[in-house]
């Protein structure tokens, strides 16, 4: 018959590597989608597909990351013109953060990025068939898978 044994001791220096593993992955993923949503907004200027008259939709883009519901990062885009947008510089932060309060948009645990245009119009513009932030998903897809590889690497690491 084989014979089993366990050393308790062991549970507790199990349990210190689990949490320091833990708070290491945390780190990443917070710096890295942090990063990610900056790079969006970088993406999203570079790439879009309309012409740009007063520069406030390419500059109201923002984003925000939050973790477990809670905000930890936010950008607010700050448009050029604001005395010729209706709602002005307003209306930037009130996009995010209406985009935000939606149900179901922020996930209650976990990380969550959001990537917005600010101005009234950006969703007509796209409606129009000019790109505003719909090649921007595919980057932000692109951009987690690569940070998900790292964390798992940084899981697999001894």
């Amino acid at each position: 018959m084989a014979k089993a044994e366990f050393k308790i001791k062991g549970i507790e220096a199990l349990k210190q590597r689990l949490a320091e593993k833990k708070q290491a992955v945390d780190n990443v993923l917070s710096t890295e989608f942090s990063e990610l949503g900056e790079k969006a907004v970088v993406y999203s200027k570079e790439n879009k597909g309309y012409k740009d008259r007063t520069a406030n939709l390419k500059n109201s883009i923002s984003f925000a990351v939050f973790k477990d519901g809670k905000l930890i990062n936010t950008v607010i885009g700050q448009i050029p013109e604001p005395d010729k947008a209706s709602g002005g510089q307003e209306q930037v932060q009130s996009a995010l953060d209406g985009y935000a309060a939606k149900p179901g948009v922020v996930a209650p645990t976990g990380y969550t990025i959001i990537v917005v245009a600010g101005m009234n119009y950006g969703k007509y513009v796209e409606d129009k068939g000019y790109n505003v932030l719909y090649l921007t998903r595919g980057f932000l897809r692109d951009g987690i898978k690569g940070i998900l590889q790292e964390v798992l690497e940084l899981i697999k690491e001894k």
